[in-house]
């Protein structure tokens, strides 16, 4: 892997991204030479293009005299990859001392245009700059008025000039000056850091799919807020991510999306706020949720504060319940029977049952597709076997014909023979019967 050679690539203009992918991934695989032979298959498999389509690419780069190629064959005289060799400064762009044409990347394009002075037009018309240019004169200055006896319109006589300069009527009554509208603040930016930004969207990617869904496309300031506020609370974007897989079922927010008559979630915003928050309640900075941090054992204060709620409400007097106010519902699983509060879910479990239920459905189906894949197994063993015994068989039978017909041609010989030795027997004890045996 050559870093000045992708440095060099991703600067070229090639005019076609096909071509310029391919010239990168060439530049990823260069050598100390500037060098590569990956296969045109390959290219073709990366860039998920077909290899006619790489094969342009290719012309086109050697055209543009990007690179060049060497043919490769085996000892076997079999050809195998083309070596490609990338041009560029380290070569004399290929000996021709001419550089490759470059694109302009968006701040050497605001570089050019901050060079250039700034060009100024004509002012603008009502100013008293365009009236002295246009050869206007200046309105006169109105006449001055004899001083009032009456101290009050003395006092009215002293006030500014430019508030009663505009606002005078025929009666002599002074309009109120026009208020100006104060300019609207520019809103201010937030600048994170790395390690903000990389925090920041673990935790979006941490959302339930039922609550990302529901949320708006762009991000909300105060969900920023609440995250940069969390990470200043000494959380990583880890702690973050299991507060809100946490948070999400134990605080019911699961349960109201699957409840029959429940209302959902009415914000989706405050209740992504409401999953990152720091806990309000306890003073300690490690408190996460009850369990001090990083050691996990139960807060003391906490387990208190919740002890002195409950002596809290024994000891206020509860009013009795009407009938009509919704009473909860308790887990159907027998070996739970957990209270819950709001709505009943449509499945009547609560979450711990639910993920137990949804975890053994998972095992169930894993076990069946495993029992299935067996099976598919042992039938195509079974099939397999079966045609080698078939074979097996069939190669006997063969050979057993092939056998009865070599002793049936040894026996035809043998009578063959024994024929000829009678015959010939008979001839030389009987000649007069050549005769005979000639006709």
């Amino acid at each position: 892997m050559s870093n000045e050679a992708q440095t060099y690539v991703a600067t070229l203009a090639v005019g076609d991204i096909t071509a310029k992918y391919v010239l990168s991934r060439l530049a990823d695989r260069a050598d100390e030479r500037f060098s590569c032979f990956p296969s045109v298959a390959l290219l073709a498999a990366e860039a998920e293009k077909s290899e006619r389509v790489i094969q342009r690419a290719l012309k086109r780069l050697r055209e543009m005299k990007l690179i060049s190629d060497k043919e490769r064959n085996r000892p076997d005289g079999s050809t195998t990859s083309s070596r490609y060799f990338l041009h560029g400064p380290w070569d004399r762009y290929a000996g021709t001392g001419v550089p490759f044409p470059t694109i302009t990347t968006p701040k050497q394009k605001r570089a050019e245009q901050w060079a250039e002075p700034p060009r100024e037009g004509s002012f603008r018309e009502g100013t008293a700059a365009a009236e002295a240019l246009a050869g206007k004169t200046a309105p006169s200055a109105p006449p001055a008025t004899a001083p009032d006896p009456d101290p009050q319109h003395a006092q009215a006589a002293d006030a500014p000039a430019p508030a009663r300069a505009h606002g005078a009527d025929q009666g002599g009554a002074a309009a109120p000056a026009a208020k100006e509208p104060s300019p609207k603040k520019p809103k201010a930016r937030v600048r994170m850091s790395r390690e903000q930004a990389a925090a920041m969207a673990a935790v979006e990617a941490a959302w339930p799919a039922e609550l990302a869904g529901l949320l708006p496309k762009y991000r909300p300031d105060v969900i920023r807020d609440t995250v940069l506020d969390a990470l200043a609370h000494g959380r990583t974007a880890d702690q973050l991510v299991a507060r809100v897989q946490r948070r999400w079922s134990t605080h019911g927010y699961a349960d109201a999306l699957l409840a029959h008559d429940g209302k959902g979630i009415g914000s989706p915003v405050g209740v992504a706020v409401a999953l990152v928050r720091p806990p309000a309640e306890c003073p300690d900075p490690m408190c996460e949720d009850g369990v001090l941090l990083p050691l996990e054992s139960a807060c003391v204060r906490c387990e208190q504060r919740r002890l002195d709620h409950r002596a809290d409400r024994r000891n206020r007097q509860v009013p009795s319940p009407r009938e009509d106010r919704p009473r909860g519902w308790t887990c159907e699983n027998p070996d739970c029977r957990k209270p819950g509060r709001g709505a009943t879910p449509k499945d009547g479990l609560c979450g711990e049952c639910r993920q137990e239920v949804e975890a053994a459905a998972a095992r169930l189906s894993e076990e069946l597709a495993a029992d299935e894949a067996e099976r598919q197994r042992a039938a195509e063993a079974a099939s397999w076997l079966q045609v080698l015994e078939d074979a097996h068989a069939e190669r006997l039978e063969r050979e057993e014909a092939i056998r009865a017909e070599a002793e049936r041609e040894h026996l035809r010989e043998t009578e063959a023979a024994e024929s000829r030795r009678i015959r010939e027997k008979l001839l030389r004890e009987h000649p007069e019967l050549a005769q005979y045996a000639q006709a």
